[in-house]
Order: structure tokens, then C-alpha cells, then sequence
């Protein structure tokens, strides 16, 4: 999906959702982020991951591979139809992994928005299953049991072993992004593992700046009573556009 105007200002921006129930309670957000930037004179393009959304495959053909694939492909087009040799490009939680892998084996520098960015594949991984493991059992979804116990599906997607398996084994704070990168953390909190990452670094050339949201906006992901309802806080999507576009309203 291109979000552009006429008479863009030259910037480009690639917007890369998260993955599984994220990516589908995400999708307003990233619209409306999407729809300001474009309003302020950025090129934007959304996109779904191969297996995900309204792209081809189905979630059994996601895999870590794909994903590489999927950010060389999307990130191409996008130059193509910008004109922008290096487009800025925005992983919300865990996009942030297969973007940050893919920055961190060029050799170019990158300019990176992570929003919220999860770091540490193991921690995606264990999530989902708490959130599975929540809605059969606590959230009052099952009242009369349920069969969602197979070992392939994991909150409502069928997914391949073995994907699971190499996505647990990534960890962000291993990949030092080439010097020269610029990155911005849009989070709700800076907790310590945040901040040694900004500092690793920066250590290595990135220039690091953190734009925090209001704690109190901050969403309920662990809520299992929210799992299908959740939505970003449109006060943070606001502020994070104003952000991009220079505090443009």
C-alpha cells in the first residue's frame, strides 16, 4: 500500500509490521501513521510479510529466509518508487529482529524508527506461547474445553517448527549496525535492556536518539481479555508523527 502525495518533500519511509496478532491489531496504527507522514510530504509504504495479511502463502510458509527476502523486495520498490536511495524504515515490536538482522549484514548505514522493538527472539517466541497458553485457559474463550492444544498452532496461526525454533535463536543485541546508522527508539519505557543496547551502539557509530510516550498510553499486551480488541493509543501514533515530520501537526 503507497501513502504519497503530490509534490513529496524526497523523504521515504517503509513501514514493517509485526508479526502474528500484532500485525493485525496494529493495522490502524500504521495506517494512520502512514496517512500523516504522506500528509507532511513522506513517501510511505506498508506491506505484509509472504504468509501474512493479504500477501501470498499462508503462515506455514513464514520463515526467517522469507522475512530477508520480503524486507530486500519491499525496501527495493520502494526506492524505485520514491527516488530515495535510503528510505527510512519503521519494525514495530517484533519486526524489529528480521530488520535489524538484515541492517546489520550490509555494510550501508541504515536510518531505523523501532518502535517498541522486541531484541531477543527467544522472549517473542515465549510470549506467544503465553498468550496461547492465556486464551485456552484463562481468558474464558474455551468455557467447554478445547482441541487448540496442536503442537503446530499458536494463537489462532498454524506455523512451521522449525521457523519457531531459528526465530528464538536471534538476538538483536549481537548485531551492531553499521557506523554512520542513525536509529530512533519510539517506546512507552526505556528499561535497562533498552538502554544498553542504545549504548552498544552508539559504541559502534550509530547516533541512538529515544523518543518516549506517555507511560499511562502504554497498551495492555499481556491483558488475555484484550488479546482480539487491543488497539495502539492514537495519542502515541500522534505524537510519533509529529516526530517524523519535524513537529509538523
Amino acid at each position: 500500500m503507497l501513502h504519497a502525495v503530490d509534490g513529496a518533500r524526497g523523504d521515504a519511509l517503509l513501514m514493517c509490521p509485526p508479526l502474528l496478532q500484532d500485525g493485525i491489531r496494529s493495522q490502524r496504527a500504521l495506517w494512520s501513521l502512514a496517512q500523516a507522514q504522506a500528509v507532511a510530504g513522506t513517501t510511505v509504504l506498508r506491506f505484509d510479510w509472504f504468509g501474512s495479511g493479504d500477501s501470498a502463502g499462508d503462515s506455514r510458509e513464514l520463515s526467517w529466509a522469507g522475512l530477508q527476502d520480503d524486507l530486500g523486495a519491499a525496501v527495493s520498490a520502494l526506492r524505485d518508487l520514491s527516488g530515495v536511495a535510503r528510505p527510512h524504515q519503521l519494525a514495530l515490536r517484533s519486526a524489529a529482529l528480521p530488520v535489524l538482522a538484515r541492517a546489520a549484514s550490509n555494510n550501508e548505514p541504515v536510518d531505523l524508527v523501532l518502535w517498541d522493538p522486541h531484541l531477543l527472539g527467544s522472549a517473542v517466541v515465549d510470549d506467544w506461547r503465553q498468550q496461547h497458553r492465556q486464551q485456552l485457559h484463562e481468558a474464558g474463550r474455551y468455557p467447554f474445553g478445547s482441541d487448540g492444544n496442536a503442537a503446530d498452532e499458536l494463537i489462532g496461526f498454524d506455523l512451521d517448527p522449525a521457523w519457531l525454533d531459528t526465530l528464538a535463536r536471534q538476538d538483536a543485541n549481537q548485531w551492531p549496525l553499521p557506523a554512520g546508522s542513525r536509529v530512533l527508539l519510539a517506546v512507552w519505557e526505556m528499561t535497562p535492556a533498552l538502554q544498553q543496547y542504545a549504548a552498544r551502539q552508539r559504541e559502534a557509530g550509530v547516533a541512538v536518539d529515544v523518543l518516549t510516550f506517555d507511560v499511562a498510553d502504554a497498551p495492555l499486551f499481556d491483558d488475555p481479555n484484550l488479546f482480539e480488541s487491543l488497539a495502539l493509543p492514537r495519542r502515541s501514533v500522534a505524537q510519533l508523527a509529529r516526530n517524523l515530520s519535524g513537529g509538523a501537526p
